[in-house]
């Protein structure tokens, strides 16, 4: 019997594919997991080749959320500071990775599972996605960054719907509430995705990082501080060798 990787990887197109694979429950993580998903993540920010990250799952579903061995093993203090040591490791270069990141959810996006998903850059639904944040239902508080992402993508009073009450969202739902890039009829799901690809390769990647480096840091800065390093930030860019043949460019395109 040949055992599953449960996090693969490759590179195709330009595109570094993370897929977490235990389709038999749904994409559970597992402690093996944490320990790959920082290793694909650290590899994906290296290759020179990755233009574009795509998170998703195998088997039709993205992840049920941590499995219940995690959960056993964490029971004890010292697994507890070891798995959430590699966790917030993996998450932090996840969410400041500078290249973009696309996250596809179809079937369940549950717990750890639906938060690994947010924080993509973009996130890619199928309208009948089941997305839930269901901590609270088992004693717990949210994690994998969701304190930190929830109030930030939907506002507060819409992030204790999802935290502090776990109800369940469709793919559908979640779009119309901004958690979410955009939800789509199952069977276009792959083609959305080709096209949101097609998109964010087209745009000059030290635009797109700076710019992504700036939103992150928007609710720990003030107007003054956002000023100064909006100036510090473009006039690198406007230095930038690609700067003017891209300026040209668009001007010719407009003539």
């Amino acid at each position: 019997m040949v055992q599953e990787t449960p996090v693969c990887t490759r590179l195709k197109g330009g595109v570094w594919i993370i897929t977490l694979n235990r389709p038999h429950v749904l994409n559970a993580l597992t402690l093996e997991m944490f320990e790959q998903l920082r290793d694909a993540i650290e590899r994906g920010s290296r290759e020179e080749e990755a233009e574009v990250v795509l998170l998703k799952g195998a088997g039709g579903n993205f992840c049920s959320g941590a499995d219940l061995s995690v959960l056993g093993d964490m029971s004890k203090e010292a697994g507890a500071e070891t798995a959430l040591t590699v966790i917030n490791d993996f998450l932090t270069q996840l969410h400041h990775m500078p290249k973009p990141v696309i996250a596809v959810i179809e079937g369940v996006a549950v717990g750890a599972g639906l938060n690994l998903a947010l924080h993509a850059d973009f996130v890619v639904a199928s309208e009948d996605a089941v997305l839930q944040e269901p901590f609270v239902h088992i004693g717990l508080t949210t994690d994998f960054g969701g304190t930190y992402l929830l109030p930030r993508l939907v506002g507060l009073a819409a992030a204790k719907r999802l935290a502090l009450l776990g109800e369940k969202l469709t793919g559908k739902e979640a779009e119309r509430i901004g958690l979410i890039y955009k939800a789509v009829n199952t069977a276009e799901l792959a083609d959305e995705v080709e096209r949101l690809i097609a998109s964010v390769r087209r745009i000059p990647k030290q635009a797109f990082r700076v710019t992504k480096e700036g939103l992150s840091r928007a609710y720990g800065m003030d107007l003054e501080q956002a000023l100064h390093w909006e100036k510090a930030q473009q006039s690198a860019l406007i230095a930038h060798p690609d700067f003017l043949p891209l300026v040209m460019a668009r001007r010719k395109k407009r003539e």
